[in-house]
């Protein structure tokens, strides 16, 4: 099952804004979301990839690590 963020599809742009570092306002600002739905987002992202802080989230999502498992963005 989907979660709420994949269904509004906006769980895969914020990740990846994550990882490029961008704060819960700034992402907000790009995707003109509000930054309560970033914080949410972010907050589900940190469960589910057992990330125990943020500074974790940015260096999991970030770009390098996706090349790192051959993953590449979009």
């Amino acid at each position: 099952m989907r979660c709420h963020w994949e269904r509004l599809g906006v769980l895969s742009p914020i990740y990846e804004l994550v990882g490029q570092g961008l704060g819960d306002r700034a992402i907000a600002g790009k995707l003109k979301l509000t930054e309560v739905t970033v914080q949410g987002c972010v907050s589900w992202l940190l469960r589910s990839f057992n990330c125990h802080n943020r500074a974790e989230l940015v260096l999991y999502a970030s770009p390098a690590e996706r090349e790192t498992w051959g993953l590449h963005a979009g």
